[in-house]
Order: structure tokens, then sequence, then C-alpha cells
């Protein structure tokens, strides 16, 4: 899909949907193009249109140079970013003349937006449209780092949530207190691991479009086509910057939890075992008094005792209740 943008009678307007305006078009975004667009594209404008598998390529070299009279740049921007499922797709800047192409395979809302802005607005020149296209991009990255980082505080609040004090109601047909409800520390983990996914997507986001900004302000200050490009990316990058180092804090936070998170599952794992533990030596003594006069000698002498039977009983509660209030005396329950 192709949509074209033109400044005519002092505004910013959509062209068309077609190759038809090419020629006053002052950007042309390419929405995933088919290979006759794209060979359509080259064949007008002169210039090698990247494909999806150039763009999604790692190396420095792949996503920023110049060719053929054409600044070729490209960083990762998110999309689908109002939930926990953030995609990440290539975006890719073409500056040749007086005209921004745009390759992307994905609809974020931030270019929506932008568009949207424009059209209300006054002309747009061809740097200044790519500088509103990444402010527009890192506005909604920042939006995804403070609701990231809202749902980092509630999640710390239901970790080292303190429950609430048991109270003694002063009647005694008073119904009992509901117990605390367990916490679902598997819930906890998932929404974690979900975080640490999401904030990994923005921080390469942002890795890309601080390389493409410090690269693009040498561009538009050798274009000298917009003279006010240059301050804007300059100021994108300080922006750029400020949401990294909130990244590496968020991802610390998420480091924290996670540890927490793990040492309480510990703590409760340690309390079940102790449990155990505790159940296992308060039985041990009745049971080798019961394994006792469960031997088949022939000379037992409680075996003709009238009061052998409830002897053996008694015996083995008192040894199961000795052990059980000698560890409350020490403080071990």
């Amino acid at each position: 899909m192709i949509r074209t943008y033109a400044n005519r009678d002092g505004r910013f307007v959509l062209a068309g949907e077609d190759l038809a305006a090419l020629d006053t078009a002052v950007w042309v975004d390419l929405l995933r193009p088919t290979k006759d667009e794209e060979t359509a594209l080259e064949r007008a404008f002169s210039i090698d249109v990247p494909t999806l598998e150039e763009m999604s390529e790692i190396e420095l070299s792949s996503r920023l140079y110049f060719e053929d009279d054409a600044h070729v740049m490209t960083a990762q921007m998110l999309s689908n970013t109002d939930g926990d499922n953030v995609l990440l797709s290539p975006v890719s800047f073409v500056l040749t003349g007086e005209r921004l192409m745009t390759v992307r395979y994905e609809e974020p809302r931030a270019i929506d937006a932008f568009i949207a802005r424009c059209q209300k607005g006054g002309p747009m020149p061809a740097d200044s449209l790519m500088a509103g296209l990444l402010e527009g991009l890192i506005e909604r990255a920042g939006d995804v780092l403070e609701r990231t980082g809202h749902e980092l505080d509630a999640i710390s609040a239901e970790i080292f949530a303190i429950p609430p004090p048991k109270t003694k109601s002063a009647s005694p047909l008073a119904l009992p207190q509901p117990k605390a409800k367990p916490r679902d520390f598997r819930s906890v983990l998932e929404q974690i691991g979900r975080k640490g996914d999401l904030l990994s997507k923005v921080r390469e986001s942002l890795i890309s479009i601080q390389r493409l900004v410090t690269y693009a302000i040498a561009a538009v200050q050798a274009r000298k086509f917009d003279k006010d490009a240059p301050g804007r990316l300059k100021s994108i990058g300080r922006d750029v910057q400020s949401l990294s180092d909130h990244t590496v804090f968020l991802t610390q936070k998420i480091n924290f939890l996670l540890d927490a998170t793990l040492g309480m599952i510990n703590i409760e794992q340690t309390g079940i075992i102790k449990i155990f533990s505790v159940a296992a030596v308060v039985f041990l003594p009745p049971t080798l008094i019961a394994s006792i006069y469960g031997m088949n000698f022939d000379v037992m002498p409680e075996l003709a005792w009238p009061y052998g039977y409830p002897f053996a009983l008694g015996l083995m509660v008192l040894s199961a209740i000795v052990p059980y209030q000698f560890f409350k005396w020490r403080g071990w329950l």
C-alpha cells in the first residue's frame, strides 16, 4: 500500500493512495509494499527500496547508509503497545532530495496520530516530517514505560503485601473472619516475565532510534534543507537517552522483584517442609511404641494385661504430646 502526502495551499494533505501523485509528494509512505510497488518506486526515484530482510539485519552498515543520493536510516519501532504483547518491527526512513519515504510493515498508533496532527497544521518539509515521526515513536515508548512502571508498582505491592492484623471479636456470636487469600506467586512470575520481555523490546527500539538520530543529525546538516531539523533531532537524542536510563532502572526493578518473588516462594516451601518435619518427629515415638507392641514374641507380659491396650494408646498419645510441647517451648513452632 502506498500513501503520498504533499504540501498544497499552505497545508499538509493526503495526495493519494497510488503512484499518480509522486511528483508533488513530500512524503511517500509504504505500508507492506508489494514487489511491484517497490519496483515502481525504484524506477521513479532511482533508489534501492530496502526490503524487509534488509531492514531486519542487525549490522549498523545495513541500517544507516548513503546510497544513490539518498540517506537510508532504519530503526525498530513499537506497535500494538496497549498491552504486554508489543510487536517490534523495522521502519526505514529514506531522505532523497526534498522528499521523505518510509517503509514499514506494521501500523503503530503513533504514526497515525502524527499524520492527524500534521493535517491540522501547515506545510511540512521532509526533514521535519522525519523528526516528527521519531518524536511520535519516542512519545509512545515513554507512555509504555510509564504504564509499565505503574504496573510494576502494583506487582511490588502484591509481593510485599502486609496481611491484616487478626482482631478478636468481643461477641461470642460473631462470625469468624475469612482467611486471607494466598498469594499466587506463579501469576506474579508470569507478570514479571511479560514485563521483562516488554522492557527488552523497548530498550532495543530506543537503542536503534538513538543510533538513527546520531546519523540523522549529520545527514540533515549536510542536506541543509531544514535549519530547524538538527535542533529537533538533538532534542530527540536527549529524550531517547533519558528514556534509556529509565528503562535500565525499570529493568533493575524487575530483577529485584524477581529475586523477591523467588525468595517468598522459598520461604513458603520452607514453611511447608517445616510442618512435615515437625509432624514426622511428633509421630515418630507413637510409631515406635506401636511397632514394639506389634512384634510377635511368645513372652510379652502386656499382652495378657487387661489394661494393656488402653495403656499402649495412652502411651502413644503422651509420646506425641511431649515432643510437640517441647518444640513450642523452644520456639520452633
